[in-house]
């Protein structure tokens, strides 16, 4: 009980911000519709259905990678994290409670696809997209948390972590499909963790997939080992 009372209080403190900028969460619902909206006028209705997946596998990312190496950051510049290391609070129950504050935006955003794709009699996309996400967010959260920590001026974090959210929710294939690229290219492109969730809610889906689910997701298992572990040796605690 007492690990989970430490985990949950890091979860709170380091989610404030829905509290008193709630405005983010609407921009989000904004630039859901916009993107929607180009994707129909652009493909119709079923290249519209692309932005269920897309957003979720984004909203993950961005999430994790630029939401949660900024509140760190803003952690650091305000002497939070110093009182983190102080407290009897343990380095793994940091992580945790950083992974657990950036789930609690996610209920906007499913529902505001879950709306979207109703009105485009497309429900089952929802949680094939939502499988992806989440089993994209334990990279993102480690991506974010390990610029964050790696990043000697906490100022500078969001300088890093905006272009690697632009970057790899843009140019892989997540807003399109996995299949659209050559052959010769795929393999390649499923290696980038963004692409890799994106395919595999596709594949969940039977939406324009280009691989069996068991392909992407042993792709994103390798990837949350990895960046996890590497926040997790990022992390400095104590006198270190």
């Amino acid at each position: 009980m007492e690990t989970l009372r430490r985990v949950l209080g890091v979860a709170a403190l380091g989610s404030r911000w829905i509290i008193r900028q709630p405005a983010w969460l609407l921009q989000d619902l904004f630039l859901v519709a916009a993107f929607a909206i180009l994707l129909w006028a652009w493909g119709g209705g079923y290249a519209a259905r692309s932005v269920v997946i897309a957003w979720m596998i984004a909203g993950a990312w961005g999430l994790g990678v630029n939401m949660v190496g900024q509140i760190v950051g803003e952690s650091r510049m305000t002497g939070l994290y110093g009182l983190y290391v102080a407290s009897p609070l343990r380095p793994a129950e940091y992580l945790a409670g950083i992974m657990l504050s950036s789930l609690l935006p996610l209920p906007v955003s499913v529902a505001a696809l879950t709306l979207l794709a109703c009105m485009l009699h497309a429900a089952g996309l929802v949680p094939a997209a939502l499988a992806g996400g989440l089993m994209l967010l334990p990279s993102s959260v480690g991506l974010g948390l390990a610029i964050a920590m790696r990043v000697k001026k906490p100022t500078n974090i969001a300088a890093v972590t905006n272009p690697v959210t632009l970057v790899l929710t843009m140019l892989p294939p997540v807003f399109y499909p996995l299949r659209a690229l050559p052959a010769a290219l795929r393999p390649l492109a499923l290696l980038v963790p963004t692409s890799a969730a994106a395919e595999l809610a596709r594949s969940l889906a039977g939406y324009l997939p280009a691989y069996s689910p068991q392909v992407p997701a042993l792709v994103l298992a390798a990837w949350d080992v990895a960046l996890v572990a590497a926040a997790s040796r990022l992390i400095r605690w104590g006198h270190e």
